[in-house]
C-alpha cells in the first residue's frame, strides 16, 4: 500500500473518531443532559478505548501486517457505527436507571468503547504497514501521527461549526459509517470481497434504518442546534387542556396552551410578582427565552413595556416563531442570541441602572445549570444594571432542605451576599412535611427597601394573594454551603443530585 493511501486512511479515521466523540454528546444529551459528567465520561471512555486500540493494533500488526486486515478493521468500525444507531435508545433508557453520573459512564462505554477501540487500532497498524516500505522510520511515524492528528482537528471544527448545526446526530452516524466503508474499500479492493462487504453493509444499513424509523416519536419538531437537541410536541395536561411543549435535552423548558395565551406552567406566573415589588415597570431583561411564554406575557400585561430576551440558541427562537406564536412585529421584544454572562459583561460597561426588572429562567432546562450565571460576580453584574429599586426574579429547580437542596441554598446565599432583601416562594410544595420535595423555587431579590408585610396586605386580585401566600418564612440553613464564585461553582455536581433516580 502506498504511503499516500496510508495518509488518507489515518487522516480520515482521525477525523471520524473526533466526530463520533462530539456527536456522542448529542446522543446522550436528550436523556442524560449536557453536564460536565457527560463530557468527562465521553472523553475518558473514548481515550481509554483508543489506548486499548493502540495496544491491540500494534500487537496484531506485528504478527501479520496486511492490507486486508487493515481494511477489515476499518470496515468493522463502520459496522459498529450502525450498531450505535440500532441500540442507542435502549441503552440510554437502561443507563438512566443508574443516575446521571453512572448512567453517563455506562452509556458511553456500551455505545462508544468498541468503535473507539477499532479506530484506535488503525494508526499503529498503518505505522507497521509503512515500516515495510521505507527506511526513515522516525519521520514516517511522525508524519502519520501528524496527519492523524490533523484529521482529528479537521473533524472537531467540522462537527462543531457545520455538521451538528445542519444535520441530526443519527444522520451523521450514517455518514461516518459510509465514509468508513468507502475507506475500507479503497484500502483493499477485490471484487469478491467488495461484494461481500457491500451485502453486509446493506444489511446493517437496513437494520439501522428500520430501528431509527420505529424509534421516532410523533413530534411536532425534533431538531439539533449548535447548543441543544430540541423537541416540540403536544400533550394534554392534568386538566385535559392541550399544551404544546418545548423540551431542551428532553427536559420541559417552556410551553403554551394551544387555544389560549395564558401561561401554561405555574412557576412562570411568578414573574408577575415584579409589579408588587416595584411600581411602573417599563423595561426588563430575561435570561432564557425558549418558547418565549414569559416575554409574550410581559408585553401583554404591560402595554408599553419593552423586554430584552437573552437566548443563547437561535434555533429555539426559530421554533418559537414557527410553533409558539412568537410575533416580533411590534418591536417590543428584543432578542440577543448570546450567552447571558456575555450580555451582562457588556452591559456593565456603559449601561448601569438600566432595567426595572430582570428575570432569570436559565436554570431550569436540564439537570445542569450554566454555572457562569450562578456566581457572586454574575449576581453583582445583575445588580449593577438594575435601577435603584429594581427587582431580580430567578427560578431555581431544587428542594428547600435535604441533600437535594444544596443548589438552592448555595444560590440563595450567593444572592443574599449582593441583595439585602431576597424572598423565597416555593411553587408546588409548602407542606412542612415535604421540605425535600424537588420543585420550582422562585427567589425575588429587591435592590431597594421594601416592606413585605405591606406588599402582602395590598395584594389585589386572588392570583396575587395566592402567589404571595407561598412566601417561605421558615429559616433557610446556609451555614453549611458556600457562596458561588467564578473560581468555585460546582453547580453541575449540585444539580446532579436532583437527577439521581
Amino acid at each position: 500500500m502506498s504511503i499516500k493511501k496510508l495518509y488518507l486512511i489515518v487522516f480520515t479515521t482521525g477525523a471520524v473518531i473526533m466526530i463520533m466523540e462530539l456527536i456522542g454528546s448529542r446522543i446522550l444529551a436528550p436523556i442524560l443532559g449536557t453536564s460536565i459528567f457527560i463530557w468527562t465520561s465521553l472523553i475518558g471512555i473514548v481515550l481509554g478505548s483508543m489506548s486499548i486500540g493502540y495496544y491491540l493494533g500494534g500487537k496484531i500488526a506485528d504478527k501479520n501486517p496486511s492490507v486486508k486486515n487493515l481494511s477489515l478493521i476499518i470496515f468493522i468500525s463502520g459496522l459498529l457505527m450502525f450498531i450505535i444507531i440500532i441500540i442507542k435508545s435502549s441503552v440510554l433508557e437502561f443507563s438512566l436507571l443508574f443516575g446521571i453520573k453512572n448512567g453517563a459512564i455506562i452509556s458511553a462505554t456500551i455505545l462508544f468503547a468498541l468503535p473507539s477501540i477499532m479506530l484506535g487500532m488503525v494508526s499503529p497498524y498503518a505505522v507497521r504497514m509503512a515500516m515495510k516500505q521505507v527506511e526513515n522510520s522516525g519521520s514516517t511515524v511522525g508524519n502519520l501521527y501528524a496527519v492523524s492528528t490533523f484529521g482529528s482537528i479537521v473533524g472537531t471544527f467540522l462537527t462543531g461549526f457545520y455538521l451538528i448545526p445542519n444535520f441530526g446526530s443519527t444522520n451523521i452516524l450514517y455518514g461516518l459509517s459510509l465514509i468508513l466503508f468507502i475507506i475500507s474499500a479503497i484500502s483493499y479492493y477485490r471484487k469478491n470481497v467488495f461484494i461481500k462487504m457491500s451485502v453486509c453493509f446493506i444489511i446493517f444499513l437496513s437494520i439501522a434504518l428500520i430501528s431509527n424509523a420505529t424509534d421516532k416519536n410523533e413530534y411536532v419538531a425534533s431538531e439539533d442546534s449548535a447548543y441543544n437537541h430540541i423537541t416540540v410536541y403536544d400533550i394534554k395536561n392534568v386538566e385535559g387542556m392541550d399544551v404544546r411543549i418545548m423540551a431542551v435535552e428532553n427536559f420541559f423548558d417552556s410551553g403554551m396552551y394551544l387555544k389560549s395565551d395564558n401561561l401554561a406552567f405555574e412557576y412562570s406566573k411568578y414573574y408577575r410578582l415584579d409589579k408588587l415589588f416595584k411600581k411602573d415597570i417599563k423595561k426588563v431583561a430575561m435570561f432564557g427565552g425558549a418558547a418565549y411564554s414569559v416575554p409574550k406575557d410581559f408585553i401583554k400585561r404591560n402595554e408599553h413595556g419593552i423586554i430584552d430576551v437573552v437566548e443563547i440558541d437561535p434555533k429555539t427562537t426559530e421554533l418559537a416563531k414557527k410553533y409558539f406564536r412568537l410575533n416580533l412585529e411590534n418591536g417590543r421584544i428584543n432578542i440577543f442570541h448570546e450567552d447571558a454572562r456575555i450580555f451582562l459583561n457588556r452591559n456593565n460597561i456603559n449601561n448601569k441602572n438600566r432595567y426595572d426588572a430582570i428575570y432569570n429562567d436559565a436554570f431550569s432546562s436540564s439537570c445542569s445549570a450554566p454555572f457562569q450565571l450562578t456566581t457572586k460576580e454574575a449576581v453583582e453584574k445583575i445588580y449593577n444594571i438594575l435601577k435603584s429599586d429594581g427587582v431580580y426574579i430567578t427560578n431555581i429547580i431544587s428542594s428547600l432542605s435535604g441533600e437535594k437542596s444544596i443548589f438552592f441554598r448555595s444560590e440563595y446565599k450567593t444572592i443574599k451576599k449582593v441583595f439585602k432583601n431576597a424572598y423565597v416562594f416555593p411553587i408546588r410544595s409548602i407542606d412542612k412535611n415535604r421540605f425535600e420535595s424537588v420543585q420550582n423555587i422562585i427567589v425575588v431579590a429587591v435592590k431597594g427597601e421594601v416592606n413585605i408585610e405591606e406588599i402582602i396586605k395590598k395584594a389585589g386580585d386572588e392570583n396575587e394573594k395566592e402567589m404571595l401566600s407561598h412566601l417561605w418564612t421558615n429559616p433557610i440553613n446556609i451555614n453549611d454551603v458556600n457562596v458561588l464564585t467564578d473560581d468555585y461553582a460546582p453547580v453541575n455536581y449540585y444539580a446532579s443530585k436532583l437527577c439521581t433516580f
